[in-house]
């Protein structure tokens, strides 16, 4: 009887990870651009990291109707920067308006990315060579609930790697 039930148990188990999304170590799917898009919209807002009496104002908001989202890094300082999130077709593209003068365009990684961890590649961009020029070349918004976000944004120079900037931010309540 003690067999029995161990095969039926390992039986149970060979079903259910042979089960359509049901099994064990199925990779997750990639994120559709809408998706992304609309988990986006979900920020629409102020953020803020507090480091002592430093504190990094970050806020995102929609614009034309709802069709592109702007993400605002330090508004009103003098560094402040911007990037707009818009639908192609289907992809998620943003263009990052830099305090260095340049804009890279980057690209949602749809396999990279899921519902919790948008990841952005580089797809070119203007006023720059990407070859040599310092430039923000790829980067991940990480969404750890309704009130808390990691982005992670890479620069290049040179052609690799310069630097990891991370910002850990807090929604502002009103």
């Amino acid at each position: 009887m003690h067999a029995r039930r161990v095969f039926s148990a390992a039986f149970a188990v060979v079903v259910l990870a042979s089960a359509p999304g049901l099994a064990l170590d199925e990779e997750p799917k990639p994120i559709d651009a809408s998706a992304a898009f609309e988990r986006l919209k979900s920020l629409v807002g102020t953020w803020e990291q507090r480091e002592g009496e430093n504190v990094f104002v970050l806020t995102y908001r929609l614009t034309a109707n709802g069709s592109a989202i702007v993400e605002t890094y330090g508004p009103g300082t003098s560094f402040e920067m911007m990037s707009v999130y818009h639908l192609d077709g289907d992809q998620l593209r943003a263009t990052h308006y830099c305090a260095a003068g340049n804009q890279p365009r980057l690209v949602l990684d749809r396999e990279a990315s899921s519902p919790e961890a948008l990841v952005f590649a580089f797809d070119g961009g203007t006023n720059f060579d990407p070859a040599t020029d310092m430039h923000m070349h790829e980067g991940r918004i990480l969404l750890h609930d309704a009130d808390s976000i990691t982005g992670e944004w890479t620069g290049y120079m040179d052609g690799k790697p310069s630097g990891t900037h991370s910002f850990v931010l807090s929604r502002v309540k009103d």
